[in-house]
């Protein structure tokens, strides 16, 4: 039975297990012949070979579990190792590049804002400059209308009158004046400083 047992441990490859059967049997054998005084079934002659092999089965199985302490610790030491982490997946999105429609975007703006100044400039212009073609009213040269020579742009049908009179005098100071033109086409020249009042006539235009 013990020969079974030890070589079952040997074919397992527990060679610390068979050191400590080993040395357990050689123990217990040598303290029997020593305590009885007899021989054991391994028939030790004297108390000097027991005690020889009461030291070596001692030895033996303090061996076996020595090195079953130390296999048991580097199996768990195995067991217990983590396994190492897999390493992070950085995914790296491709941003599609947008130079082209950025600065295309930043042109179209650029031409609206100077679409829009020059609308604006044209508008302060349109109102500041004065009219190159006037109608019925009154009317201070070089303000209103450029200084020049002034013409009607059709027939005078009916009574038309017209007068030039010095800016500022409030319509007394007269320079020129005609209340009675009954048709043709009546001109006049004025320059900057006059005020030119015209009723009747139509609209006036600049040759």
């Amino acid at each position: 039975m013990l020969a079974l047992v030890l070589l079952l441990n040997a074919l397992a490859g527990q060679g610390e297990g068979v050191l400590v059967i080993t040395g357990l049997v050689a123990l217990f054998t040598a303290l029997y012949s020593l305590v009885f005084k007899r021989r054991s079934w391994l028939g030790l002659p004297h108390q000097g070979i027991a005690t020889a092999v009461l030291v070596a089965g001692l030895a033996c199985a303090m061996l076996g579990i020595i090195a079953s302490i130390a296999s048991v610790g580097r199996s768990s030491t195995t067991q217990a190792a983590p396994a190492p982490a897999p390493a992070p997946t950085v995914t790296v999105t491709a941003t599609p590049t947008t130079n082209a429609q950025a600065d295309a975007d930043t042109a179209a703006k650029l031409k609206a804002r100077e679409d829009a100044v020059a609308a604006r400039e044209a508008a302060v212009t349109a109102k500041e400059t004065p009219a190159n073609v006037i109608g019925q009213g009154t009317w201070t040269v070089g303000k209103d209308m450029p200084p020049g020579t002034y013409r009607t742009t059709k027939a005078v049908i009916g009574d038309c009158s017209w007068k030039i009179t010095r800016t500022g005098s409030n319509g007394k100071d007269y320079i020129a004046y005609d209340y009675f033109v009954k048709g043709g086409f009546p001109q006049v020249q004025l320059v900057e400083g006059q005020t030119f009042d015209t009723d009747g006539c139509g609209d006036w235009a600049k040759q």
